[in-house]
């Protein structure tokens, strides 16, 4: 995960807004566990990186950070909702 930048606003994106603290806001069943870059605190938890793009931001309910996942080179990100490239 990583802060978002000053007028970074993705044209489809959107933001999670995570109300529980201690309740990721999303789970999933792969590899990875994100959490926010400021307090530590878990976003997300088993996800696959094809859905954790930069489109994707998270609201931490710890500290109010936004955050966006970091995009990983060589993963095919338009495979995990079937869209073409």
């Amino acid at each position: 995960m990583r802060h978002v930048e000053p007028g970074e606003v993705p044209p489809d994106g959107g933001t999670a807004v995570q109300t529980d603290p201690g309740r990721p806001v999303f789970s999933g069943n792969g590899p990875d566990d994100y959490v926010c870059v400021s307090c530590a605190n878990v976003l997300a938890v088993a996800m696959p990186p094809e859905y954790m793009n930069r489109k994707l931001r998270i609201r931490c309910a710890r500290c109010n950070t936004v955050n966006v996942a970091i995009e990983v080179p060589g993963v095919d990100y338009a495979s995990a909702f079937k869209r073409p490239s």
